[in-house]
């Protein structure tokens, strides 16, 4: 994960450069784009923890590789998760087809390659295609989406505090319609979600 804020600057600048030029339809404007988030997803779904968490389906992002980071601390309290430096991503769900789980399949399933995105016409996953294929790559298929909703089933977007760090570690706040949630790292979560908001109401 970046924690250095002007390299992640950097990077959010060529993550919305190459949406905007690779992925978005003709008219459909960006509103948040998430960084590739290289950390281990946690979860809570129907009441039980799953740290890390790893999909129960396959998956075409599923990448076969062993992972390279060090494992999540053990028995840590759920409320706690914001403050183990080896989880990017966690997730709250009641059963495994909420909409929250199928962004964290993939954000898990491709190992930090596949990332969240927010238009004014959709909430996606996508990850880079030349992550899912040992095929060259043309510039109309750079990227692939993985997982498509409409936007109205993103109906919370926020940037809370969690855990017990001083000071806290900054995440993203995801909530759908049907009551999952996902928070996602991002050194600059409050500035990408009052850009978002401001995007919205352009």
């Amino acid at each position: 994960m970046e924690e250095n804020p002007r390299a992640a600057a950097q990077i959010d600048e060529v993550v919305e450069t190459e949406l905007t030029r690779f992925w978005l339809a003709h008219g459909e404007r960006l509103l948040l784009a998430c960084p590739p988030v290289r950390a281990h997803v946690g979860a809570c779904i129907g009441g039980r923890r799953l740290v890390p968490y790893i999909p129960r389906k396959e998956l075409p992002s599923m990448r076969e590789q062993p992972r390279r980071w060090p494992l999540p601390m053990e028995d840590l309290p759920v409320e706690d998760w914001v403050d183990d430096p080896t989880i990017g991503h966690w997730v709250h769900a009641e059963h495994d087809e909420q909409d929250a789980v199928r962004c964290a399949d993939h954000l898990a399933a491709s190992q930090g390659a596949a990332r969240v995105v927010v238009t004014d016409r959709r909430v996606a996953v996508l990850c880079p295609t030349k992550h899912l294929t040992d095929e060259p790559v043309a510039d109309d298929n750079v990227f692939t989406t993985l997982e498509e909703m409409e936007p109205h089933r993103l109906v919370g977007l926020d940037t809370p505090f969690l855990g017990r760090s001083v000071p806290p570690r900054r995440i993203i706040a995801f909530t759908f319609a049907d009551g999952s949630e996902l928070y996602s790292y991002d050194i600059h979560a409050t500035l990408k979600v009052r850009r978002a908001m401001e995007r919205a109401h352009a």
